[in-house]
């Protein structure tokens, strides 16, 4: 009997307008999707491989000592699950300057078009979260209340079907109507990917795309169970819409962004500006105090001739400068992480907040991936400053070993080489540690599956069918 009333119901929505406009719906946007998400990751690979050769050939070819001081700039490896999942990061690639002691300058492109940040990347997570979400609504919203009005209901139930049966087939063929068109139009949108070389999945990528639709597909379980639940509860097709677009609105559009915006006011976190300012203060007391100590010294800046006890004193206030400004990034990053953690939990209101995050981190570009990233800058700091400090130690002695030889140019930069100057080295997470950040959003998608269909069987027992 459960096999004939899911039949019943597919074929009922596979014969609707509303199946065909699905169809065409999936297929223009997840194409389209993938053509645009595909040229920009081909892109961001060409302009990576172009940067990665400039800044290494930009270090080799240093001729003075102190630049070495001044940084130097790393690239973001693209990740091949940009494809799909635009991410977080601002750009699919993009160049960092590092120095030592932790600093970092993350160049951002301003020469854009401006209108680009009114209006979200309709990738994958944006296609799931709101159009199907819209599409799972519209195929269940009169799954009940429309045969109610129509009377296909009473005359179904005069055959004295079990109700949990009933709704059970209408679940099923409603569900199955709804995701056809969305694989049918994902995998369509991987195989454009066979068309640009660029893009390689490896193991954790297949995994991820994997972990992709088995997340979308929980998602559209729990918003069509709610269609269902509300038309469970109403008579009327036209309040039942009425409703779900209230409840949609609510949910998908409201909540996330005003809870987000509440904690903010809440959690309060100081300005990215005035900690750059403060920084910026604390090296300039650092800067007057080391001439306070070189005039008192009766030394020069462009004066070779310090004695290791004016060394040792100015780079032990350096250092002692940048612990300070260190702490003082440490301090606004750990504030950003408890406003950002707060503000996520208040937002998991929504099912689209644990779809969209579960979404960014398994396919390796949300939170967690972006704090490894600039751990992973910050560690790397510290290995170039350590470099610096040993390429300075064998330019001084090579400048005595010269002069101890009645050289007289103090200027021997050019004989030192740094083409063993250390490689930053980066790799996005596994799957495994991908799978470790979403179990908590799976759950929460799987709550609110079964909550809203076990809503909608309890309803359903009680439904007046007239």
């Amino acid at each position: 009997m459960l096999f004939h009333l899911v039949r019943k119901e597919l074929l009922d929505q596979l014969l609707s307008l509303r199946f065909a406009i699905a169809c065409v719906l999936c297929l223009v946007a997840l194409m389209l999707s993938a053509v645009v998400q595909a040229r920009d990751y081909r892109e961001a690979v060409s302009t990576f491989n172009m940067n990665t050769v400039v800044h290494r050939d930009a270090v080799l070819q240093k001729d003075d000592i102190a630049e070495l001081q001044r940084g130097i700039e790393i690239d973001r490896p693209p990740n091949a699950m940009n494809m799909l999942v635009r991410g977080l990061a601002p750009q699919l690639t993009e160049s960092v300057e590092v120095r030592g002691g932790g600093q970092l300058k993350f160049v951002r492109a301003y020469e854009r078009n401006p209108v680009i940040p009114l209006f979200p990347s309709v990738d994958f997570v944006f296609i799931v979260g709101v159009i199907m979400s819209l599409l799972a609504l519209a195929f269940s919203y009169d799954a009940v209340s429309g045969e109610q009005e129509s009377g296909v209901l009473k005359l179904l139930m005069s055959y004295a079907l079990p109700r949990d049966t009933v709704i059970l087939g209408k679940w099923i063929g409603g569900y199955v109507a709804l995701v056809t068109p969305f694989l049918l139009a994902f995998v369509a949108a991987l195989t454009i990917g066979a068309f640009f070389p660029e893009v390689e999945y490896g193991l954790n990528e297949m995994l991820a795309i994997l972990g992709l639709l088995a997340l979308a597909l929980l998602y559209l379980a729990a918003i069509y169970s709610l269609g269902l639940l509300v038309s469970t509860l109403t008579q009327l097709a036209s309040t039942s819409i009425a409703v779900l677009l209230l409840l949609w609105v609510a949910l998908i559009l409201a909540v996330p962004n005003m809870v987000i915006y509440a904690t903010g006011q809440v959690v309060r976190v100081p300005s990215r500006e005035s900690v750059d300012r403060e920084g910026g203060q604390l090296r300039e007391e650092g800067r007057l105090k080391a001439e306070a100590i070189q005039k008192a010294e009766g030394a020069s800046w462009d004066n070779e001739e310090w004695s290791e006890e004016l060394r040792a004193e100015i780079a032990a206030l350096n250092r002692e400068v940048e612990v300070a400004v260190r702490k003082r990034e440490e301090s606004y990053l750990a504030q950003v992480r408890n406003q950002s953690s707060w503000s996520g939990i208040a937002a998991r209101l929504s099912p689209l907040t644990s779809f969209n995050m579960a979404a960014y981190d398994i396919a390796a570009d949300g939170m967690e991936q972006e704090r490894r990233f600039v751990a992973a800058l910050q560690g790397y700091s510290q290995v170039w400053g350590a470099y610096v400090e040993g390429r300075e130690t064998a330019w001084r002695d090579l400048v005595e070993h010269r002069r101890d030889q009645g050289e007289q140019d103090g200027r021997f930069q050019r004989a030192l080489k740094y083409g063993d100057y250390p490689r930053f080295k980066f790799e996005y997470m596994s799957f495994a540690d991908r799978l470790e950040l979403i179990w908590l959003d799976v759950l929460l998608l799987l709550m609110w599956a079964a909550l809203f269909f076990m809503a909608s069987y309890i309803s359903f027992l009680r439904y007046n069918i007239h």
